[in-house]
């Protein structure tokens, strides 16, 4: 299952590069199984969600694999005021589902709703 945490603003501009620096190093030092998206695409494009897919994808059926990321990105999401959105991609389709949102204002994800909500198993 191929999971997506992606960034959902519309301004991606101005933090964009300090959060690209900051996933980078968190990937090299959490031993996460988790990829960095950073696309720049146009609008409406098949296969994307926004017109620039920031953040990480995750192939897993574990719900256990949810925890480092989730708990990652909520820390830069509160650093700079932004919200992500959870959801799964299917590749067959190359269809984005949006699942559910966590962040600034959103507040902390819950690894155990979400991986309810993704239907992964217990």
């Amino acid at each position: 299952m191929k999971i997506f945490l992606l960034l959902d603003s519309h301004d991606t501009d101005e933090v964009a590069e300090p959060m690209s620096a900051a996933i980078t190093e968190w990937l090299e030092t959490s031993q996460s199984s988790s990829a960095f998206v950073n696309a720049q695409t146009n609008t409406g494009a098949t296969g994307t969600r926004s017109d620039w897919d920031f953040g990480l994808t995750i192939d897993t059926n574990k719900k256990a694999t949810l925890a480092k990321p989730l708990n990652f990105l909520y820390d830069q999401a509160k650093e700079h005021k932004q919200e992500f959105v959870v959801g799964l991609y299917d590749e067959d389709t190359a269809s984005y589902e949006d699942i559910c949102y966590f962040g600034y204002e959103e507040g902390k994800p819950d690894m155990f709703e979400i991986a309810c909500y993704l239907g992964l198993p217990k």
